[in-house]
């Protein structure tokens, strides 16, 4: 009867140290699972914030290059209700009004977390709704801050095409969407023929519709600077969510 008693009882001793043991290893497991969620979601947060800020130095030159470009679309307005021949000034501003710089927020991150399934180690459902917002407001809104390229093919089409080619040469500006300047110093062109510049244009004082494409062009403008303005501040009350994280 001891015997049995003591074999039962060890019995007993060793199902607890097995149980104990699996526990303990159970727990160990959470431990590592827990640890390396929070330093992946330390990672997907500091590449979020650099995206962020990435976007944020991205639409701050754009907004001032928005500006601008609605300023030359407003001197052209001004131009086609005077009696005024074509200038350098007024050449360079219908040139300069047509130029575009397109705007891509870094979608890297957030599509990284949605596909992976990773959202959810953002357990914070602000932050989570705060940065949807962000990049669901980027689908929406960015035919906005995007303006069309109607006038853009309508001036290049009066505008030489050797002097088109004079303008890129001397003046700080390019065709290209990248690495634009933020701004429009001022330069010379040699060589035009502002008289010839002048027939040219001047079919387009008496042209409606060139006119009502650069008054949209120039309302356009506005719009994509607000819209720009309204995504940088959700993009920042993501960036100060994160800093509470």
């Amino acid at each position: 009867m001891n015997k049995l008693l003591r074999d039962k009882g060890k019995l007993v001793a060793e199902f607890l140290l097995i149980v104990v043991g699996v526990l303990a290893a159970l727990a160990a497991d959470t431990a590592f699972e827990n640890r390396r969620d929070n330093e992946l979601k330390e990672e997907y947060l500091a590449r979020i914030e650099a995206d962020l800020q990435s976007d944020r130095e991205a639409i701050k030159y754009r907004i001032t290059f928005f500006d601008d470009v609605q300023a030359y679309c407003g001197d052209v307005l001004n131009w086609l209700d005077s009696d005024a021949p074509i200038d350098q000034h007024v050449l360079l501003a219908s040139f300069y009004a047509a130029e575009i710089w397109r705007f891509l927020p870094n979608e890297s991150t957030f599509e990284d977390l949605k596909f992976t399934g990773n959202i959810r180690l953002l357990d914070d459902i602000e932050l989570r709704t705060s940065l949807s917002r962000y990049y669901n407001r980027a689908d929406t809104a960015g035919s906005g801050w995007n303006p069309s390229e109607n006038y853009r093919r309508v001036i290049r089409g009066v505008i030489p095409n050797d002097v088109q080619a004079l303008i890129r040469q001397n003046c700080p500006t390019t065709d290209s969407m990248d690495e634009r300047p933020t701004g429009f110093p001022a330069c010379s062109l040699p060589g035009v023929d502002y008289e010839k510049m002048t027939q040219l244009f001047a079919r387009l004082k008496d042209d409606v519709e060139f006119r009502e494409t650069l008054t949209y062009r120039h309302s356009e403008l506005g719009v994509a600077t607000y819209l720009l303005a309204q995504q940088r501040k959700f993009g920042e009350q993501v960036l100060d969510l994160i800093a509470t994280q």
